[in-house]
């Protein structure tokens, strides 16, 4: 993700980049949608390949390849203080979640004093483009406390989803791409406000 310091706020989690994505598109329109288009099969019902999923599993999948490891950058960005923000479908009733990894440090937790001293924390590495540091892993020479905190959000009607209509080509482009707009403004809206009381921006 090309973000300025000034991109990411305190509720900023995620950032569609539509301007890198047109810039750095192999096919004069779209990055992202050549990642969709080697993927197509993510996009219909099984052996069906004129029948779009429902919206929540179009979502789901739209936002997977939209985000790293599939695209790197991604065409949607995470802030670079979190693991991760991943849909998934719930146990219980099969609706559809996302789970916002928040790495913590020692000194956030209640227990931080009664951690053995030498006990290895998160490491962080600021790029001089943000103004939030990316999180991992220390090396192996000595033992690890290292707490994620996952916020996780029901995905309803609320969020607005729109529904796909279309299996392939521009159209599934344009539909993926209002999908994952919608995921990022909702994302933003729920969890932005808990993971800067979490980071004390509040």
């Amino acid at each position: 993700m090309h973000a300025t310091t000034e991109t990411w706020s305190p509720t900023t989690l995620a950032l569609v980049d539509d301007e890198h994505d047109r810039r750095n598109a192999s096919d004069g329109h779209s990055r992202y949608g050549a990642y969709l288009k080697q993927r197509l099969t993510r996009f219909h019902e099984y052996n069906q390949s004129e029948s779009p999923l429902p919206t929540q599993e179009f979502a789901a999948a739209a936002w997977q390849v939209a985000t790293s490891p599939i695209m790197s950058p991604g065409y949607v960005g995470i802030r670079p203080d979190l693991r991760a923000i991943t849909p998934t479908f719930a146990d219980d009733e099969g609706g559809l979640v996302i789970d916002v990894q928040v790495p913590l440090h020692h000194y956030d937790l209640r227990a931080a004093r009664d951690i053995p001293l030498g006990w290895q924390d998160w490491e962080t590495d600021r790029h001089y483009l943000s103004a939030y540091a990316s999180y991992f892993e220390p090396g192996s020479k000595r033992p690890a406390l290292l707490t994620t905190t996952i916020v996780r959000l029901v995905v309803d009607g609320a969020w607005g989803l729109p529904p796909q209509e279309h299996t392939r080509g521009h159209g599934l482009v344009d539909d993926a791409k209002r999908t994952v707009a919608a995921l990022a403004a909702g994302i933003n809206g729920h969890a932005g406000p808990i993971v800067a009381a979490l980071r004390g921006e509040q």
